[in-house]
């Protein structure tokens, strides 16, 4: 009990640290409103020093695949087949005919390519990469043990490859063993047959998204600015199929937009839909009762193991892994990251304390950054898509912990139940 009130505490002051989204901040910035099609930052946070004395020797990594096209062909087709039918009917305003030709463009580009990585997606992570080795040379240098595993979807493989070529550019001489298969989906990308369950088509999630999704979508204006007679289309399917192009556009090469035919309060709406399906689907929801944050302790697992090899047998280098957003969005709310760790029941308060494109945009990642000085002593820092964050554990040295400690905090975490913390919480 004592460790959970410390839990409890440390969790309460940390949220401090980062500003809440506000309706204020979305209405301003509806490219906020892709959630997590939103692509990586441009710009990172500027890094703490390391303590006189330490230098980095480890890297443990888990990243999302970069910027990608839709996942099917059909999030392109079928809204090229509603604006085609309306077309050969008479049935497009002069908004809705310039519509549809932006929908053509996007559909040329995307054909071929659903759920791919997009070139964008690419330079993230050759980004990330070089930010890494210009942070951690050491963990790089010469005789550096570095391996890289992915998910067997071809998106995560080229991001793992973009991530690696880069950094073997920046040293030739790096060794990096890279693998894409099945194999290591059981902590890569796992849920449990309970997530599993719980994520069904008619599963406990269901009933609160369809309703909410109901009292969010709007479409009569909309539609009426693009078709000269509405009712013959419908209307929130229509909505919904333009919204999932617009928001995944920017990661695409044609430079197309489509964010100008919706205000901004339409896009807000829908966002929060989609905000809340992700985090009850994949993060801390009370209602899923911790299923998903549970899935992610093989990874956590994994981590752990991984961590202690390196710095129980004084070796230096890299574990890199990628991935997807399903994974990484339980694994900071099981690490209690402040941005992850929403614990709302309400879907319209929700986003006062969780919004996906915080969490997980496009090439998402968790790094934890071990440190070592001469007398042995290690220390490891948390970084949350290249930013420092606190974990739950006490330290005087923040943005670092002893390792001692962190992994205490860690296996803590992994052996209790997240439902209890999240019970604790409440």
């Amino acid at each position: 009990m004592k460790r959970l009130y410390v839990l409890t505490l440390s969790l309460a002051s940390s949220v401090a640290l980062f500003a809440q989204t506000t309706e204020e901040i979305m209405l301003a910035n509806p490219e906020y409103c892709a959630g997590v099609y939103l692509p990586y930052p441009d710009s990172v946070a500027a890094a703490t020093p390391a303590p006189e004395g330490y230098k980095p020797f480890y890297v443990s990594h888990y990243g999302r695949h970069g910027s990608r096209y839709l996942i099917n062909e059909s999030d392109y087709t079928r809204p090229l087949e509603i604006f085609a039918d309306a077309a050969a009917n008479d049935n497009l305003t002069p908004l809705g005919q310039d519509v549809y030709r932006r929908l053509q463009i996007l559909a040329d580009e995307a054909d071929g390519r659903a759920g791919e990585l997009s070139p964008l997606g690419y330079e993230q992570h050759r980004g990330i990469a070089s930010r890494l080795f210009a942070d951690c040379p050491e963990v790089f240098a010469d005789g550096a043990e570095v391996s890289a595993l992915s998910t067997f979807r071809m998106r995560c493989a080229h991001s793992m490859f973009a991530f690696v070529g880069q950094l073997m550019q920046l040293n030739p001489s790096l060794n990096v063993p890279m693998e894409s298969s099945s194999r290591h989906m059981n902590y890569l990308s796992y849920n449990s047959p309970e997530a599993s369950y719980f994520n069904r088509a008619d599963g406990p999630w269901a009933a609160p998204t369809a309703q909410f999704k109901a009292e969010k979508t709007r479409p009569g204006r909309l539609m009426a600015s693009l078709f000269k007679n509405p009712e013959k289309v419908d209307g929130s399917e229509t909505m919904w199929k333009l919204y999932w192009v617009a928001v995944d556009a920017p990661n695409m090469s044609s430079g197309v937009d489509l964010y100008d035919i919706f205000t901004p309060e339409e896009l807000f709406d829908l966002w929060q839909v989609f905000n809340y399906e992700f985090y009850t689907r994949n993060s801390c929801n009370p209602l899923n009762q911790g299923l998903f944050t549970d899935s992610a302790k093989n990874l956590l697992s994994d981590i752990l193991h991984h961590a202690d090899e390196y710095v129980d047998g004084n070796r230096r280098g890299a574990s890199l892994r990628f991935g997807h957003d399903s994974t990484i969005i339980p694994l900071a709310g099981l690490l209690h990251f402040p941005t992850a760790d929403g614990n709302e029941t309400d879907p319209e308060k929700l986003y006062l304390t969780y919004a996906d494109y915080r969490v997980s945009p496009m090439c998402s990642n968790v790094q934890l950054r071990f440190y070592r000085n001469d007398a042995g002593d290690v220390i490891v820092k948390f970084m949350f898509n290249e930013a420092e964050v606190p974990i739950p554990c006490e330290t005087d040295i923040y943005p670092y912990y002893k390792w001692e400690d962190a992994r205490a905090t860690l296996q803590y975490l992994l052996d209790t139940p997240s439902y209890q913390l999240y019970k604790k919480k409440l």
